[in-house]
């Protein structure tokens, strides 16, 4: 929730600067969004802030002119979501760029500063606002272990999650390196849960005198919205894009909220958004915790 209120305020702050800045240069550079990743949650973001600044901040800020304003999704890789079948990420693409974000493939950031950024081969990107999507490293703590690593500065695990050498030792979520038919498992909130209940059950085995059992995990699908009315859903054998594919992703995360009275709450709060886009979002709160601005690293390379 900080990160969110965080994002929010500084693309708020920068749209304020941007509407009583009399520099031209100025006012482009801090009407460039740039997100670093072209993920799932990039792509969300992306989607998002498009509708947000088409819908909303349009009516806010009268005298700025949103046709400048560039979201920019940068990805290293050749496609966005390459989780997804290649159809899923072309209709993804194309559902941005008819968005108005730029969508710019096979381009890796190498260095960022306060208001740029560095991409491979030169080329220097101004921004107002960077947004990084683009994965995460696992927590220090896995360098103190002395094991051996996986992607991402992950830990290697046994099949029941155990690790090598220290079978008291569990390691699980965004820490664990767990491998399943050749391929290590994403940093991802499903595998995490799964692998905590498996981790759970285990514990209770082992008390019991019973061995651990390999972890096997389930795939329930993957799915990404893109804004009002439009997502990609890929759940075994059904794919599904554009409103179908949106209806489905309003669906499942509706089945994920506990209690009816709290499903029925977040419907009657999705359906007046969608109505009316009535949403207080020129209200600036400053995150709780540590200050993002004093934290920041100026021109860190990046790892």
């Amino acid at each position: 929730m900080e990160d969110a209120t965080e994002i929010r305020r500084r693309i708020l702050l920068a749209f304020e600067r941007a509407e009583n800045e009399t520099d031209p240069a100025e006012r482009r550079r801090l009407m460039n969004l740039i997100i670093v990743g072209g993920g799932p949650t990039g792509v969300e973001l992306a989607g998002a802030l498009s509708e947000l600044i088409r819908n909303v901040l349009r009516k806010d800020f009268p005298s700025v002119y949103i046709r400048d304003t560039r979201i920019l999704l940068l990805e290293a890789g050749p496609s966005l979501l390459p989780a997804f079948v290649p159809g899923l990420r072309e209709s993804a693409r194309r559902t941005l760029a008819g968005r108005g974000v730029e969508v710019l493939l096979e381009r890796k950031v190498v260095a960022a500063g306060d208001d740029h950024l560095e991409l491979e081969g030169g080329e220097r990107l101004e921004a107002g606002t960077v947004i990084w999507t683009a994965g995460v490293r696992a927590s220090d703590l896995a360098a103190s272990l002395g094991a051996e690593r996986g992607r991402g500065g992950t830990v290697k695990v046994g099949p029941t999650l155990q690790l090598p050498g220290h079978p008291e030792v569990f390691v699980v979520g965004d820490l664990a390196a767990v491998t399943q038919q050749g391929l290590q498992l994403p940093q991802l909130i499903p595998p995490a849960m799964q692998e905590a209940r498996h981790v759970a059950g285990s514990i209770l085995r082992l008390l019991a005198g019973e061995p651990a059992q390999p972890f096997r995990y389930a795939d329930p699908g993957m799915m990404a919205t893109i804004g009002r009315n439009a997502g990609v859903a890929e759940i075994g054998p059904i794919r599904m894009s554009g409103f179908p594919g949106w209806v489905l992703w309003l669906g499942f995360h509706l089945l994920q909220i506990v209690t009816f009275r709290s499903k029925l709450i977040v419907l009657l709060n999705w359906a007046w958004n969608y109505l009316f886009y009535d949403r207080p979002v020129r209200l600036l709160v400053r995150a709780a915790g540590p200050d993002p601005e004093a934290a920041r690293k100026r021109g860190r390379k990046l790892n």
